[in-house]
């Protein structure tokens, strides 16, 4: 039965694919003859793809392209954010504006101190020249010769306390020398003031010495004669101190017209000695004048010129009352700050000290 049944099923297929078959034939036969009736090559069919989208709709939606595009309508917010954005860009443009000017002023400013910041570095370093030459004193003929110094740096009339001359300050040297063996002498600190046609170059060091025999006969040579158990004393220790050093330089010339400086003596010898009865002693007759000159002084040139001299005589003949008075001017001096070892301070500090300076007028 089963194989009954499979013959039946395959004679009804080969029926139904002939039939196909003779539909197919008899359809290119219409089409040839169709073709030869009207002379034409016949167009075999092809299987046609069904579009992605469906054509009525494509067709529906290519005829509203053209006005599916909204219009775009400039609101209020629109341009107040429109506004917004442009003032910020103003702004930082502003911004970047000012900080170039900034900039410029201060290339300008650079180039206006730079002459005067080269004036005072070559101030400032002949003022350290100075503490490198007499580092160990006075001593002709070293490598490092004060007298070449001396010429090339200071003024044929510098000016040191109430004397004149460049001679005075290498003797000072020569009797500084003298007196204060094994003599160290270190710079500590520098402050530069600038005045019309002058600058100032204000700096500070400390000296290290043994007392010794020269000591007491430079400075304190009635000392040594009326006083020995005292002086005995003082031979052998070793004096410290820290002294102020003011050099005035010419800005026409670059040459130092004026030599000032200030060594405490008494504070320092009021250590070793503790006493002060054998403090005030000691200074009685002591050769250690107001300048701070030591030794003999008598031969030096006084500052005061002999024309001035001249001229303040002759009024005095002729009217005695028309001498004016001396009158001073007192200049506080900027306090040089301490704790600063080896800088250079350009800076006045804000502190004064109560020690007036006086100008004689």
């Amino acid at each position: 039965s089963t194989d009954r049944r499979q013959i039946i099923l395959s004679y009804k297929f080969s029926r139904y694919s002939r039939s196909l078959s003779l539909s197919h034939q008899e359809a290119m036969q219409s089409f040839d003859s169709i073709a030869e009736t009207f002379d034409v090559i016949p167009v075999r069919s092809r299987p046609v793809l069904a579009p992605r989208v469906p054509v009525v709709t494509a067709l529906a939606a290519a005829r509203r392209a053209p006005n599916r595009r909204k219009k775009l309508k400039w609101r209020t917010r629109d341009c107040q954010a429109s506004q917004l954005y442009n003032l910020e860009l103003d702004i930082m443009d502003l911004r970047q504006e000012i900080q170039r000017l900034t900039e410029y002023r201060q290339i300008l400013n650079a180039r206006t101190f730079n002459h005067r910041d080269a004036l005072d570095g070559y101030y400032v370093k002949a003022v350290r020249e100075y503490y490198r030459v007499f580092e160990n004193g006075y001593h002709p003929g070293a490598q490092l010769d004060p007298i070449q110094y001396v010429m090339q740096v200071m003024d044929e009339n510098l000016i040191m306390g109430r004397f004149v001359g460049r001679g005075v300050m290498l003797h000072q040297w020569e009797q500084y020398t003298k007196a204060l063996s094994g003599l160290e002498f270190r710079f500590l600190q520098s402050q530069v003031v600038s005045a019309e046609g002058r600058t100032i170059v204000t700096s500070s060091a400390s000296y290290k010495h043994v007392v010794t025999r020269d000591t007491l006969e430079v400075m304190f040579p009635d000392a040594l004669r009326l006083y020995p158990h005292i002086t005995a004393r003082m031979l052998g220790r070793v004096f410290k101190g820290v002294g102020k050093f003011d050099f005035t330089f010419d800005t026409q010339t670059h040459s130092v017209i004026s030599f000032d400086f200030h060594l405490d003596f008494l504070e320092e010898f009021s250590r070793l000695l503790g006493d002060p009865r054998d403090l005030c002693a000691i200074f009685e007759g002591a050769r250690i004048s107001e300048d701070c000159m030591i030794g003999d002084v008598a031969s030096y040139a006084e500052w005061a010129s002999q024309q001035d001299s001249e001229d303040v005589s002759t009024v005095a003949a002729a009217n005695p009352e028309a001498i004016p008075e001396p009158t001073f001017e007192q200049v506080s001096e900027e306090k040089v700050p301490s704790g600063c070892e080896n800088e250079e301070h350009r800076q006045p500090s804000l502190t004064r000290t109560p020690r007036p300076k006086y100008i004689w007028e």
